[in-house]
C-alpha cells in the first residue's frame, strides 16, 4: 500500500481552476463597482447640467421680461400727451421716421430676436383690448394687462401711475411659419416680471421763492433776503395769517409778497402728485443719515431725506447742486455752510436758513420758516427757469420700487 502521508489531498488541478475562478469573479466585482460609479457620477454630471442650463435659461427669461418693461417705460415717456391715458402702442410705416412700436398689434408691445442657433428670445407687454374674439386669450390678457393704478396709489389724476406687466420667453424655433409656441417650435422658458411707474409732478402754489402756511411763521432777520422776480413772488401765504416779521431783512418781486384766498394745500399729493411713501420709494436716493448725503446732487436728481429726526446741512454736508432735496423733518442750513442749491426744498416742517447760503428755486415748507443772514448773505430767490427744467426730469415716467417676478412656467 502507498502511504498518504505528507502528500495533500487535493487535487493541484483544482486549485489552480479555483484560483481562476475568484479572479474572475472579481474582476467582475470591480467592473460592476466601477460601472455604478461612473453611471452615479454621470446621472450627478447630467443632473448638474440640467439644473444650470435651466438656471441660465430662466435668467435669460426674466432678462427679456425686463428688457420689455425697459421699452415700455420708454415708449410712456415718449408719448406727446402727459399723462399717458391709454396704452396703445401703434405701427406706422408713413410717419418720419417710421413708427414702427411692436411685432404684432394685437398683443401690445412685442420684440422677437435670435439668441443663438435656433434659440431665440421674446418679450410681451399686453394692451387693453376688452373685445379681443379671442376668448382664451382675453382671459390672459386681462390677467398681464398694462393697468393704470392711479386711483389705487392716490394720485389723482388718470395716468399718473401705471402697472406694467412683461412676459419673457426663451424657445426654439423649428418653423418660422408658425408662432412661437406652436409646434415644432418649443417654450423652454417663461417668466413674468412685474414694476409699477409713477409719473411725479411739480407744482408749487403761487410762482413764489417761498411758500408757507402762515404769514407769521415767516421771519427774516439782518441779510435775509427773499427775492422774487417779474414773475415770481417772493413770500406767498393765506391771507389773515398774520404778519411776516422782518427785522433789517429784505422781500422783493412782483409784488413781493402775495396771498390766497383759501388755507394752502402743500401735502406732497398736491405738489407732487405722490404720497410721501410713492415719493420715497421713486426717488434716486434716500438718505437715512445725514453723513450720507451727497457732496453735490447729480444734475436735476430726487433725493429723500428720512432719518427720522432734524436735519442739519453744516460745512461737512452742505447742500448743493440741482434737484428736488424732500426732507421729512425739521431742516437747518447751519451757519458757515456755505450751501448752493438750485432747485426745490421741500420741507415736511420747519426750517432755517443761516449765512452764507443761497437757494435759488423754491423752499415749501410745512412749518416755521426763518432766513438768517447775520455777518452774511441768505437768499432764498425764485427761479423760473430752475423749476421749469426741473419739471422736464420730475415729470418723466419712473419705476416705483423695484421689480417684482411674478411666476415662472417651464
Amino acid at each position: 500500500m502507498t502511504s498518504l502521508v505528507g502528500r495533500s489531498c487535493v487535487d493541484p488541478r483544482r486549485r489552480d481552476g479555483e484560483r481562476g475562478t475568484a479572479l474572475i469573479l472579481a474582476l467582475i466585482f470591480v467592473i460592476i463597482s466601477a460601472g455604478i460609479v461612473l453611471t452615479g457620477a454621470m446621472i450627478e454630471r447630467g443632473n448638474t447640467d440640467k439644473t444650470n442650463t435651466q438656471f441660465r435659461v430662466g435668467a435669460q427669461a426674466v432678462q427679456f421680461a425686463r428688457a420689455g418693461l425697459t421699452e415700455s417705460i420708454s415708449w410712456f415717456r415718449r408719448q406727446n400727451i402727459q399723462p399717458v391715458l391709454a396704452f396703445e402702442p401703434i405701427v406706422d410705416m408713413t410717419a418720419v421716421p417710421p413708427i414702427i412700436d411692436t411685432q404684432e398689434l394685437e398683443v401690445g408691445i412685442v420684440r422677437e430676436f435670435r439668441v443663438r442657433g435656433r434659440t431665440w428670445g421674446r418679450y410681451e407687454v399686453w394692451k387693453r383690448w376688452d373685445t379681443d374674439p379671442d376668448e382664451e386669450r382675453r382671459v390672459w390678457r386681462d390677467q398681464m394687462r398694462v393697468h393704470d393704478v392711479s386711483m389705487e396709489r392716490r394720485a389723482g389724476t388718470s395716468g399718473t401711475s401705471w402697472r406694467l406687466r412683461s412676459i419673457g420667453y426663451v424657445f426654439e424655433r423649428e418653423d418660422e411659419s408658425l408662432p412661437f409656441n406652436q409646434a415644432p417650435n418649443n417654450v423652454i422658458a417663461m417668466e413674468v416680471v412685474e414694476a409699477e411707474i409713477l409719473r411725479r409732478k411739480l407744482q408749487p402754489p403761487g410762482n413764489a421763492a417761498i411758500a408757507l402756511n402762515r404769514a407769521d411763521w415767516c421771519r427774516l432777520t439782518t441779510n435775509g433776503r427773499v427775492e422774487g422776480t417779474t414773475i415770481g413772488v417772493g413770500v406767498y401765504y393765506p391771507r389773515n395769517t398774520g404778519t411776516i416779521s422782518n427785522v433789517g431783512g429784505s422781500i422783493t418781486g412782483n409784488p413781493a409778497t402775495a396771498t390766497s384766498t383759501t388755507a394752502l394745500d402743500l401735502t406732497p399729493e398736491n405738489i407732487f402728485g405722490a404720497t410721501f411713501i410713492d415719493m420715497r420709494a421713486s426717488a434716486d436716493l434716500v438718505v437715512t443719515n445725514i453723513a450720507d448725503f451727497p457732496r453735490s446732487l447729480a444734475e436735476n436728481a430726487t433725493i429723500v431725506v428720512d432719518t427720522g429726526a432734524a436735519v442739519s446741512f453744516d460745512r461737512d454736508h452742505p447742500l448743493r447742486g440741482r434737484g428736488l432735496v424732500y426732507v421729512n423733518g425739521d431742516c437747518t442750513i447751519q451757519a458757515g455752510s456755505n450751501s448752493v442749491f438750485n432747485g426745490v426744498l421741500y420741507v415736511a416742517g420747519a426750517f432755517t436758513m443761516n449765512a452764507p447760503a443761497e437757494i435759488e428755486g423754491c423752499v415749501m415748507a410745512t412749518g416755521r420758516v426763518t432766513i438768517n443772514g447775520s455777518g452774511d448773505r441768505s437768499t432764498v430767490r425764485y427761479g423760473d427757469a430752475v423749476l421749469n427744467a426741473l419739471r422736464q426730469d420730475v415729470g418723466q415716467y419712473r419705476y416705483l420700487g423695484a421689480f417684482r417676478r411674478m411666476h415662472a412656467r417651464n
